[in-house]
């Protein structure tokens, strides 16, 4: 099996803030069309929630690439990166259940309503351990 080749730090700044740009292009454009032109009501409240939701949003691209620039560095310096990447992956899990609620509320439909309710701080804390131990994992074994 071949070496895993590592990216640059700048390849993955530039990659990654490129990315959080494109979206906040995107997003602009979807603004301004909901207040122009389009006024269906599943488009306003999806806009809506996107807005609500921007700063978690750009806070899991940021913890992500924090974890990133931090894994492709050296054995000693790259210790931290399943840290950020493990916050990363809880405020995911956040965002995703938000966005299934939005679904649910868009379908009118209450069985999503059970995933707020489910998850609550300890299954946070066992999202986290468990991509904590997973990144270690990864690092410790060269697959990261």
């Amino acid at each position: 099996m071949g070496k895993h080749r590592r990216e640059s730090i700048a390849g993955i700044l530039i990659s990654r803030v490129i990315g959080i740009v494109v979206f906040l292009i995107v997003l602009g454009v979807l603004n301004i069309l909901a207040d122009a032109y389009i006024r269906m009501p599943v488009y306003l409240q999806v806009v809506g929630f996107l807005n609500a939701n921007l700063g978690l949003l750009i806070l899991i691209a940021v913890l992500f690439l924090i974890g990133d620039l931090f894994g492709a560095l050296v054995v000693p310096l790259n210790l931290p990166a399943p840290i950020f990447s493990a916050l990363g992956a809880v405020f995911l899990v956040i965002f995703l259940v938000r966005l299934l609620l939005l679904i649910g509320t868009i379908t009118d439909t209450g069985f999503f309503s059970v995933f707020e309710r489910a998850l609550t701080l300890p299954v946070y804390l066992f999202i986290f351990i468990i991509a904590l131990v997973a990144g270690y994992i990864g690092l410790f074994t060269g697959r990261a």
